[in-house]
């Protein structure tokens, strides 16, 4: 996939740079500031959901430009391993955000809709998919740069 001859996926790859990691840290507020979550309830899901399809898209790409190069260069199958393990990640994310936006009251005095346990569970998992994805941007950004200057590109 090409706009003018330039490979899509460095152009897409923006999307999953900016969304990624602003969804994390809306879910991470999100889960662990009970009064910020009034203003934060709609922005964290709907980011984290923006953000997967835009981790999405990058791998769509990535694989239409790795298939495009031929070969099989081990940087670049590095990378693919990365940003396959943040596509997992950013999926789980945006679920999790999106039971969250159910799950978790915005006031003390309204009960949450799913339950003590569910909020609970919510409230600890949400934070530890955002470190995930967090961690995640970095690698796969890191072995994209490796594959782009040391190899695919020297």
């Amino acid at each position: 996939m090409t706009i003018s001859g330039i490979p899509l996926h460095p152009l897409v790859v923006h999307a999953a740079v900016v969304f990624a990691p602003t969804a994390a840290l809306a879910a991470l507020a999100y889960a662990v500031v009970p009064a910020g979550r009034a203003w934060l309830r709609h922005a964290a899901a709907l980011i984290a959901v923006v953000a997967a399809g835009a981790v999405q898209l990058a791998a769509m790409t990535g694989d239409s430009l790795a298939a495009s190069l031929g070969g099989a260069n081990p940087l670049v199958q590095t990378h693919e391993a990365w940003a396959g393990r943040l596509q997992a990640a950013a999926w789980v994310l945006a679920a999790i955000a999106v039971v969250a936006w159910w799950a978790l009251p915005v006031r003390a005095v309204r009960g949450a809709h799913g339950g003590v346990l569910l909020g609970r569970l919510v409230t600890v998992l949400l934070p530890l998919a955002a470190v995930a994805v967090l961690y995640l941007v970095v690698m796969t950004g890191h072995s994209g740069a490796e594959a782009v200057w040391k190899g695919v590109g020297a």
